[in-house]
This record gives structure tokens, C-alpha cells and sequence, in this order.
């Protein structure tokens, strides 16, 4: 039979890279004996004679996720769109009474899980944020307390927490940003004191460096950094506005002359990117663009007066984003400031200009920008809250650029010259909250995930349609949602905050909520600071190598996650019998089961394996239930054993299936993980007692 996935190949068949035709077992077995017997090849060895592999190949190499021969796809189905909470945090034993948040969290890998020596993406990630409180303290710039806590839920539903530091205060709605910043390949975090300055934390808490810097009219509030390797020496420099520190040290390396990156009351934020192709990264802040050693390559001119920022104190000069959004492979900055949207050349020529709609709000400066495919056509647009509407910019909705003064003849599904689609929202207090975006569904449309006073929605990328939505309130400042794997399930998950001065009321701290029903598709473990951008960071927390390819060339979006393999990756989870133990009949038998993951995408801890007696139809009892303790990455595999009280004694018998995810004896649904194929899920052990021989596992 010809095929290009095993997925064409019948059960027990894989599909051969070299003919493209099914074969019996998995070609990656050819030099591991089998334990039930396999196929003798002509060199002597044995070649697995089933579908679950025995033993993984160590000369086959690392296994590919994209390899023809082992992809694995799930394509989740058009239809509901489900999220429901799956964790949260919202009150500690240490400094208890800081309980709200208001800032962006994070989420980054800090602990060594599994105890193997090594922090990587086979332990769990962490989530980073900042609390306050708000019914005491109030709202802004009051003291902030640093907590990482696992990604992984407890059992009582809440996320358990690793450490919380309080000194020095941080400020309470600045940002936090992660990433190895001394060359120890460690991930640090980087967070913004409250009286003008920076901190630098080990992984575990430790303070590392405190800097003076920003400070005066280099800083309002809500700081938000940024790491990155501007001279490729592996040591990172931590980037606040136009201020740049040595991430060794926390000495200032320098301070530029033109731009912050400030809009509205709150900033800078500042980040990195090689906008000119000239394999040297430049320094984004505002409407300034510098070069790595802290010289001016261009700042734009606003053709009217700064307004609104500080009270006229500092520069209000925009908060910045880069994607690529014309014919050419150089980079476009995207600027928003005072209610204006600007696209700008790489050079700093005017690209776009564009107004952010606006009703009854006294100010509308506009939030951070966010950079995606929003409605699938593969060119990028421009998302950005406002006061009054959440606004996504397409420049195919102008007739002409740069001002853009109508929408062009025929052009259908555009609200307005320039804008795509625009709904009600509610912040006419910061006016500046960020947003982010995600491809729930894997369908090339980008979802809008975003927050505003009183609710948490997420909105169609092509049409603004409200997908869902929950109350959930906050004063605001720029927090914004963010998506990532926070518990090495395979599955994204969305974290976002809530601060409330009702004493009394739960609805505070931080949430994670994920898809109820497993549709959502993968993404990566890590979201490391507020101007987030996929190659900008490894999933260990790494800076990436210097000179590599810039984002947008890569992927072409700005505050969006992604994997950087398929995004319908799936698992392929299967089982077999490996043996029985006898050592305590006549009271239990314990019956051995290897579980392993076949497809192309890991699953978390928690798979539920069952036990049934197959003539009966019924459960077996297990001393305890049994599940999977660790993630299951693709090929990985983990023994369990299943104690059965009361085993039949000789001369009866039963016939045991074991089924792994999916439910019942049958073991066809039920499953909670979706897998490339569900009717593999299952085997059998025949003839199984006491007070007889071992009976011969049997699979299918």
C-alpha cells in the first residue's frame, strides 16, 4: 500500500521513507530485539513486529517532528470555542496581604523539575508576576513583591509556589523580563524597582545586581525591559528606554539622546531588532532608532507637539513594535502615540499614518502594538487598544498611503479607511493597555486575546467578533494577556490577571485557562518579557545566536506565540503489557504496562491508564489509580504498574485489557489528550491469574 504518514498504514505498518509503501513495525527498531519475538532481518537482528516500539533507536538519532514517516496531526474540528479555567493563584502564606496583580506575567522555565541536573523544556515552566495591594496601597507605583510559581497546577487547583522576594520593592505595574543575562546558561529575571531603578534576580531569587539607572527623565512608571546580546559577546545588556545596562554588572553601558519610548503616562519600553539587515541589532525606543553603541541612526519627527505624557515633562514619543509590512526584507517600525497609529521604513520614512478610533474617552493615546495575520490573507496587520475601541489596522483598507483617506473601491470587509474591524472597549483609565494574539485553531487567522477594565475576551481575528468572554476586572495600566505551555502539556494555555479592592472577593491574582475540550494547538513554553517576539529567545531562556534572522523573517509578528513546528503536532499514545508480578499472590497481582508516545507532540503528566476485565466489562481494582507521572515527549515512554486486589484464583482465569487515555473497555473515546489516531490506544493479556504462568501480553 502506498503512503506518505504512517497514518495511511494499516495498524502495525509504518510507512517506509525509502519506497513509500507500509511495512510491518516501526523501522526505527531494525537493531533492538524484540521482546515478543520479531521479524530476523538478514544482518541477524530483529525488527519490531508491532506497533509499539520496545526499545528506541539509538542510531536513529534524534527523532524529527516533521519527519514524513512519523507525522502525527490532529486537526481540531470548526465549531465550539470552550476556555475554561484550569489553575489559578490568588493568595500565599508569604506576605499574604499582596495578593493583587496589574502587571504582565511571564512565563519561563527557572526550576530543575525532574532533578536531572539541567533546566530545559523537560521540566515544568514557571509563571512570573508582581503583586500589590491594592485596598491598602492603591493603585500605582506602590510596593511590589516578586513571585514565581509553577505552571503546573496543585491539587487543590491553585498554582504551587517556589519563592516570592520583597526586597528590594519593585514597582507594582512595571514589567519583569527573563533570559540568561551573564553567559552562565541559566535564565535571570530582570525587574523594575520603585524608586528608579533596575534589579537583576537569579533563577532562584537571589539578588544579583541592583542598578540607580533609569532614573530622572529617562523613566515615568510601569518600566518595561528588555535583554538582548547587542554586541555578540554572550553577555546580554538589559535594555530600559534609552538606557542600556551590562547584564553582568548592571553598569550603564549608555544613555541615548532622543527617543524613550513613552506614550500617554506610563514608560518606556524599549527592545532590539536588526531592522536594516546589516547583521548588527539596533535599539527601538519610541520614535528613535539606535545603533548598538548608543549613536543615533534616525528619530522621527511628529509633525505635532507632544502631548499628554507627564505633563508635558518627557518626551511622549510612542511605544514601538517591528514587522515586516511591504515587498522588502528590511524591517517596518510600527509606532503608537497620542492616538496616532505610524508605519515607518526602516530608514524612518513615513510608510502609513492612521487614526485609532476614538468616542467619549477625555484622552486616547493607544496602547503597545501588536503585529499578526489577523484575518489569513498572509499579509500582517496592526492591533491596538485605545480608550474607547479595540482597533486591528490593515493597509489593505486604504486607497492610498500614507494618510490613507478612503477604503479602496470594492474592497470588501473593512469598517473604516485604514481599519479592518473596530469593537467597544472600556479603559479610559490607562488608555494604554497592550494585547496579544494567537492562532487557537491552527487556521492562519490570528485570535485576539486581550483585557480591559471589566472583562476578558477574546475576538475573531477576521472580524472582531466577540468568541468569549469573562468578567474580570482591573484598574489597568499595560498589562495584556499572554499564551504559552505553562505546564509541558503539549496544549496552550492563556494567563492573565485580576485586581479587585473588594474585601473579601477571590477574583484576584492571576488565572490560567485553557480549552476544555483539547482543541487549542501547541505553543512554546516560554514568554519572557512585555515586547515578546519568537526569536528573540529560545524555550530555555537563552538568548538566540547573534546575527540570526530577525523575526519577522521567521515569522512576521510581534506579541503572538507560536511553535516552531507544526502547529497541528499531535500525540500518539499507546500501550502494551511487559510482565506480571507474582510476588504477593494470592492477594494482588500486579500486572506491568509500558505507556509510550509514538506522535509528534509531547503529553503532560496525568494520562489515565485503566485496567479492565474484559469478559465482565468492568474496571479492575488497582491498589491506587494509575496515571503518568512526566511529561511524555515524542518516543519517550514510562512504566507503570497496576496492583490488582483479588486476582482470580486457578482454575479461573481472565482476559485484562489496559487502555491508556481514552475510556472503558472498548477504549475507542473518552480521551482527553486528541491524538493522530485513537483506536490504538489499547491491549490485551489473556489467560491471567493466580497460581499459574505468566500469561502472554497480547496488543492491538
Amino acid at each position: 500500500m502506498k503512503c506518505t504518514t504512517v497514518n495511511d498504514c494499516a495498524r502495525g505498518q509504518v510507512c517506509d521513507p525509502d519506497t513509500l509503501t507500509c511495512v510491518l513495525g516501526r523501522v526505527d527498531d531494525r537493531d533492538v530485539p524484540d521482546l515478543d519475538g520479531g521479524i530476523p532481518l538478514p544482518d541477524g537482528t530483529l525488527q519490531d513486529a508491532d506497533p509499539v516500539a520496545d526499545v528506541p533507536d539509538p542510531d536513529a538519532g534524534p527523532v524529527e517532528l516533521d519527519d514524513p514517516v512519523r507525522i502525527c496531526r490532529y486537526v481540531p474540528p470548526p465549531g465550539d470555542f470552550l476556555p475554561a479555567m484550569k489553575c489559578r493563584w490568588n493568595s500565599s502564606t508569604v506576605f499574604s496581604d499582596s495578593d493583587d496583580v496589574v502587571m504582565t506575567p511571564l512565563v519561563a522555565n527557572l526550576t530543575d523539575d525532574n532533578g536531572d541536573g539541567a533546566i530545559d523544556t523537560h521540566d515544568i515552566p514557571d509563571i512570573l508576576f508582581v503583586t500589590y495591594r491594592l485596598r491598602e496601597d492603591g493603585c500605582c507605583n506602590v510596593p511590589g513583591i516578586l513571585r514565581v510559581v509553577s505552571g503546573r497546577c496543585g491539587d487543590d487547583g491553585h498554582l504551587i509556589e517556589h519563592f516570592s522576594v520583597a526586597t528590594p520593592a519593585l514597582d507594582n505595574s512595571a514589567g519583569l523580563a527573563v533570559g540568561d543575562i551573564d553567559g552562565d546558561l541559566v535564565p535571570d529575571i530582570v525587574a523594575m524597582t520603585r524608586t528608579s531603578g533596575t534589579v537583576a534576580y537569579s533563577n532562584t531569587g537571589v539578588v544579583k545586581w541592583t542598578s540607580p539607572h533609569p532614573q530622572g527623565n529617562d523613566i515615568l512608571t510601569s518600566v518595561q525591559p528588555s535583554i538582548t546580546d547587542l554586541d555578540g559577546d554572550g553577555i546580554a545588556e538589559i535594555l530600559v528606554g534609552r538606557v542600556v545596562l551590562d547584564g553582568l554588572t548592571g553598569l550603564i553601558r549608555w544613555r541615548g539622546v532622543g527617543g524613550i519610548g513613552i506614550n500617554a503616562f506610563l514608560g518606556p519600553m524599549s527592545f532590539a531588532a536588526d531592522l536594516d539587515l546589516d547583521g548588527r541589532p539596533e535599539v527601538i525606543a519610541g520614535n528613535t532608532v539606535y545603533r548598538a553603541d548608543g549613536l543615533m541612526l534616525w528619530q522621527f519627527a511628529y509633525p505635532s507637539a507632544q502631548s499628554a505624557c507627564a505633563s508635558g515633562t518627557k518626551p511622549c514619543d510612542g511605544y514601538a513594535a517591528a514587522g515586516n509590512l511591504d515587498g522588502d526584507p528590511e524591517g517596518e517600525v510600527v509606532i503608537v502615540r497620542s492616538g496616532d497609529v505610524w508605519i515607518l521604513q526602516h530608514d524612518g520614512a513615513v510608510m502609513a499614518h492612521l487614526l485609532i478610533p476614538w468616542d467619549n474617552c477625555t484622552y486616547n493615546e493607544g496602547g503597545p502594538p501588536t503585529i499578526a495575520d489577523f484575518d489569513g490573507d498572509g499579509r500582517v496587520e496592526v492591533g491596538v487598544a485605545g480608550a474607547d475601541f479595540y482597533a486591528v489596522f490593515d493597509l489593505d483598507c486604504c486607497d492610498s498611503l500614507p494618510d490613507c483617506p478612503a477604503v479602496p473601491a470594492g474592497a470588501t470587509g473593512c469598517s473604516a479607511p485604514g481599519i479592518r474591524w473596530s469593537v467597544p472597549n472600556n479603559d479610559c483609565s490607562s488608555r494604554v493597555t497592550g494585547s496579544s494574539v494567537f492562532d487557537f485553531d491552527g487556521d492562519g487567522q490570528a485570535e485576539v486575546v486581550y483585557n480591559d477594565e471589566t472583562n476578558f475576551r477574546i475576538f475573531s481575528g477576521s472580524d472582531g467578533t466577540i468568541l468569549f468572554e469573562e468578567p474580570n476586572r482591573s484598574h489597568t495600566r499595560l498589562e495584556y494577556p499572554i499564551i504559552a505551555d505553562v505546564d509541558n502539556d503539549g496544549n496552550a494555555e492563556i494567563v492573565f490577571i485580576e485586581n479587585t479592592n473588594v474585601v473579601g472577593d477571590e477574583n484576584h491574582g492571576i488565572e490560567v485557562w485553557g480549552d476544555s475540550l483539547d482543541r487549542w494547538v501547541p505553543t512554546r513554553r516560554i514568554w519572557n518579557q512585555h515586547m515578546y517576539a519568537i526569536t528573540n529567545i529560545t524555550e530555555e531562556g537563552l538568548l538566540p545566536v547573534y546575527g540570526a534572522a530577525p523575526n519577522w523573517l521567521v515569522y512576521n509578528n510581534f506579541r503572538q506565540n507560536l511553535p516552531d513546528y507544526d502547529v497541528f503536532a499531535a500525540p500518539d499514545l499507546q500501550v502494551e503489557f511487559t510482565g506480571v508480578d507474582r510476588s504477593d499472590c494470592n492477594q494482588r497481582l500486579g500486572l506491568r504496562v509500558r505507556v509510550c508516545n509514538f506522535g509528534s507532540l509531547r503529553v503532560g503528566p496525568g494520562v489515565p491508564v485503566g485496567f479492565f476485565d474484559t469478559a465482565a466489562s468492568a474496571p479492575l481494582a488497582c491498589d491506587d489509580p494509575v496515571v503518568t507521572t512526566g511529561t511524555l515527549e515524542p518516543e519517550d515512554c514510562e512504566e507503570l504498574t497496576c496492583w490488582w486486589s483479588a486476582p482470580p484464583l486457578q482454575p479461573a482465569r481472565a482476559v485484562v485489557s489496559v487502555c491508556v487515555d481514552n475510556d472503558g473497555p472498548a477504549c475507542t473515546t473518552g480521551g482527553f489528550n486528541n491524538e493522530c489516531r485513537e483506536d490504538n490506544n489499547l491491549a490485551v493479556l489473556s489467560d491471567e491469574g493466580c497460581d499459574g504462568p505468566v500469561g502472554k501480553g497480547g496488543r492491538r
